[in-house]
């Protein structure tokens, strides 16, 4: 794998204006629009990891993703021919064996530039969906709320032996799901902690930083009562007045350790579990707004629709169809 600091003709930050963009001395059509924030579809919703494999024939063409970003952890595999990844300020040169590792909410597009066929594994993650409470110490630097992980990729180019692990663990990983053998859940689970490990084996510089773990440990008790109070109000000054703490340090002390604020984080809560009740319960979308702390179904349906942009009878709707469809 080949990579270098990364400057783009355009202003990623605004609006971009241009259509074009300059690749060995030569203008080529470019898909810079406005870039997206993709929606992950899964097949289970409890189970939130994607893998695929994509495939480009033998033909001479340049071939430009649009930027885009997703709040999943991403890795991708070449398995045969040369990709290009680039992110705001890096590309990477992948070839055969080679594996790219993208964070939550980074920016990034493909570009695939070679006349040969072009082979590679994509796999997206929600980590956070995969984090018990053990793994709270880790929780804000994998779930992209702490500090970037893309400087980890130089580190797979010093690290080959590491490079190789990644690689067979996406491709456990892809054989589990495709195949759904008995257990394959925890097979995968195991794989994908294995790939966390793996991230924090080559982090020599020290960027994936665990919470204190005196810090979490003030902080376990907060989150077991905001479970505990999601059907319900559930605000920062009975929490922080249960654990005898004062309202502004509390709140610093939470955006501390999970990476985001008090309201941002009991917001999530309800909207994950709204997707259980969803799936399991015979309920009303009106009623399940009320059992996940809303008093107004139409303020449920809109942050329902903002957390997975769609409304929560389409989620539904989305799921049934996928399990007659399996």
């Amino acid at each position: 794998m080949k990579s270098g600091k990364y400057v783009l003709k355009s202003d990623i930050y605004g609006r971009i204006g241009t259509s074009q963009e300059e690749v060995g001395g030569t203008a080529v059509p470019v898909n810079l629009e406005a870039y997206d924030k993709e929606q992950v579809d899964y097949s289970d919703p409890y189970f939130r990891l994607k893998i695929w494999t994509i495939h480009h024939a033998n033909e001479a063409s340049e071939q430009y993703g649009v930027w885009h970003y997703h709040q999943e952890m991403e890795w991708i595999a070449v398995v045969e021919g040369v990709l290009r990844m680039e992110t705001s300020t890096c590309s990477y040169e992948l070839q055969a064996g080679d594996v790219v590792m993208l964070g939550s909410n980074e920016l990034h597009r493909s570009y695939k530039y070679r006349q040969q066929a072009l082979t590679y594994i994509v796999c997206h993650a929600d980590i956070a969906s995969f984090m018990n409470p053990s793994l709270l110490p880790y929780y804000a630097a994998f779930t992209g709320r702490s500090t970037s992980l893309i400087p980890l990729n130089e580190k797979l180019i010093k690290y080959p032996a590491y490079k190789l692990e990644i690689f067979r663990l996406l491709q456990l990983i892809l054989l589990d799901m495709s195949e759904k053998q008995r257990g394959y859940e925890l097979s995968v689970n195991a794989s994908l902690k294995g790939l966390l490990y793996m991230l924090i084996k080559i982090d020599e510089d020290r960027l994936i930083v665990p919470m204190d773990p005196h810090l979490a440990e003030k902080l376990r008790p907060a989150l077991a009562f905001i479970e505990e109070c999601l059907e319900g109000p559930c605000h920062l000054t009975a929490v922080s007045g249960k654990l005898n703490y004062n309202d502004s340090y509390f709140a610093k002390l939470f955006k501390k350790g999970m990476g985001m604020t008090f309201t941002s984080y009991v917001q999530m809560r309800r909207m994950k579990r709204a997707e259980q009740l969803l799936l399991t319960e015979a309920w009303s979308v009106t009623e399940i707004s009320g059992k996940v702390g809303f008093t107004s179904p139409a303020q449920f349906y809109q942050l329902f629709k903002r957390y997975q942009g769609c409304s929560p009878r389409q989620y539904m709707d989305r799921r049934m169809h996928q399990e007659r469809r399996h």
